[in-house]
């Protein structure tokens, strides 16, 4: 019985690695890129893994991890709101008969989109704050960093 069991032992790492390296091989082949909605989940999926890796309390991270999901949600319904607001300023912008007026209605009407967003934002960052304590909030920052990275050229385009 031993002996099965240091066999066994001892063949783990290898179907592990090459495990790893048809994954590796895999997504390299891959000749389609990721749509940015594609890149976000992957982004998100990877933060919940490291969620669920560096947060050791199993409900914690669960509430963390959907506390993530909604501001990850908040993150994609405030970029269509700014790309919106950006075709609403180029259609204002190249009516001739515009007024002062109309752009500052606008411009208000953003303004308070906007605050309505970054009110949202900043509770549900004060929540996860509280979930964690300040080391695993910073075990998380490269996380978070890469999917406001990918957010922000999607923002971009």
């Amino acid at each position: 019985m031993t002996t099965v069991l240091n066999c066994r032992s001892r063949r783990t790492p290898q179907v592990v690695w090459w495990l790893l390296l048809a994954l590796v091989a895999a997504t390299g082949c891959s000749s389609k890129p990721l749509t940015p909605e594609q890149q976000a989940q992957a982004d998100l999926s990877a933060c919940d893994a490291q969620i669920r890796k560096i947060v050791a309390d199993p409900a914690r991270a669960d509430r963390l991890v959907a506390l993530t999901g909604e501001f990850n949600k908040l993150g994609w319904e405030s970029i269509g709101r700014v790309n919106e607001y950006r075709a609403k300023v180029a259609a204002l912008n190249s009516n001739y008969d515009a007024t002062r007026e109309d752009f500052e209605a606008l411009i208000s009407k953003q303004d308070a989109v906007r605050e309505t967003l970054l009110k949202k934002a900043l509770a549900l960052r004060e929540q996860m704050a509280a979930l964690t304590t300040d080391a695993e909030w910073e075990q998380l920052r490269s996380a978070r960093l890469r999917a406001l990275e990918n957010g922000l050229k999607q923002l971009g385009s």
